[in-house]
């Protein structure tokens, strides 16, 4: 029998096996993917997971107490489902405006924290974990990125009131903050990228292990027949400066200005006007079809229509979606953005190019003509992902991460071998 060591405010017994994941709200995207794996391992051994997250004001204002409603209402909590049924409170905040504030512990926290016996923190930085941290909760937290490096595309594109907010207050309290949640809990990183970055914030050793995002690579495969040359194709949040769409479209327009016959898949939402309106500006709008984010039976089905994947991030921390391309045989053109750098490999599984336009057209146009390297590059990125990123081997990870931090000394190291 393992026993847990009792966190303050759960209970003494610890014999429920509910286990709190702090993430951001599971719609889509790397993060809500990361969720869905640790939920569906939790659940093989038995354990109850239950998601809590920050409900942005933007989504429902009624649920957070901005500075000018301080004395008129309390934060509140939404009740609802989410992958697969789990139990999930959608949390509001005191002073939304200030980010530092959006996980901290009030009275909704407090009381999905106490109903639980073990805490997991996954997320794209390390605020999630705060509410574990502040209360003295030991977690684990598998994080994507470190917070500068999360949002730094995004604050460039705040208004320069809320830049001067984010510059003179939340940066400097979610500097020592993060450091603070990182000395306390145990850190998995998605990455060997992610792992030096919150390394340099918090200390060499911080980061426990590497945890890369599993590809399922049974159900992500290649389907020759499916197969469109000369398409190219990205997966991501359009609205995400982060993501660069800039660069590819840019990149297409060249490519096709030489006269290479390509045309563009891109899955991620709902365009913003602007991208809309570069693409016109391009010449290109006939050629790029935007399409939601998809069920994931129909993901696959476009990924097995892609020659090329390409992505053109200024950071990531992985990159998940283009994983799954690889498993489906489609070599990747990526920037230097970070975590791809370790399976996008030149001549390999692709091709890493500098952030400029031409260099990512040549590579493209490369690819598309020459039908015997394409072929070589997709059979060398999918067999990276059977080779590197299994099931198999991540659950491995996690649980002897999870069973050092939450089992009793001298219980074993393997939680999957014993019975709670």
């Amino acid at each position: 029998m393992v026993c847990f060591a009792a966190p303050r405010g759960a209970p003494q017994n610890m014999k429920n096996r509910r286990v709190l994941i702090s993430t951001i709200a599971p719609v889509s995207g790397g993060v809500p993917t990361m969720t869905g794996f640790v939920v569906q391992t939790l659940r093989q051994q038995g354990f109850e997971p239950i998601l809590a997250h920050y409900e942005p004001y933007s989504v429902s204002p009624q649920l957070s107490v901005p500075s000018f409603k301080l004395l008129q209402h309390r934060v509140g909590v939404a009740r609802r489902q989410a992958l697969d049924g789990c139990e999930t409170h959608a949390i509001g905040a005191w002073l939304p405006e200030l980010e530092f504030t959006h996980y901290y512990p009030s009275a909704p926290w407090q009381r999905v924290m106490d109903s639980c016996s073990a805490f997991v923190a996954v997320a794209g930085n390390a605020l999630a974990a705060t509410p574990f941290c502040q209360t003295d909760r030991p977690f684990l937290a598998w994080l994507a990125s470190d917070w500068e490096g999360d949002r730094k595309d995004r604050v460039a594109h705040f208004p320069w009131p809320r830049r001067l907010l984010d510059s003179m207050v939340n940066a400097r309290i979610i500097r020592r903050l993060e450091r603070q949640v990182l000395q306390a809990g145990s850190v998995l990183a998605l990455s060997q990228y992610t792992r030096r970055t919150l390394d340099s914030i918090a200390g060499t050793g911080t980061v426990a292990n590497v945890l890369p995002m599993p590809v399922d690579s049974v159900f992500f495969h290649p389907q020759t027949a499916a197969l469109i040359p000369g398409r190219i194709g990205f997966s991501g949040r359009f609205d995400d400066p982060r993501k660069n769409l800039d660069l590819l479209l840019r990149a297409l327009a060249k490519t096709r200005g030489a006269g290479v016959d390509v045309t563009a898949l891109l899955i991620g939402g709902e365009p913003t006007d602007r991208i809309r309106t570069q693409a016109r500006a391009l010449g290109i709008a006939d050629a790029v079809e935007f399409v939601p984010y998809l069920p994931r039976h129909e993901l696959r089905e476009r990924l097995q229509t892609l020659d090329v994947f390409v992505l053109p991030s200024h950071q990531e921390g992985l990159c998940i979606a283009a994983l799954e391309a690889m498993a489906c045989g489609c070599p990747v053109i990526a920037t230097r953005c970070g975590g791809p750098e370790e399976y996008v490999i030149d001549g390999d599984t692709g091709f890493l190019v500098d952030f400029d336009p031409g260099a990512m057209a040549d590579a493209i146009a490369r690819l598309v003509a020459d039908r015997v390297l394409q072929a070589q590059l997709g059979c060398g990125a999918r067999q990276i992902v059977c080779d590197r990123y299994q099931h198999a081997k991540a659950e491995t990870v996690f649980w002897t991460a999870f069973g050092a931090r939450f089992q009793a000394p001298g219980a074993g190291d393997n939680p999957v071998d014993k019975t709670y």
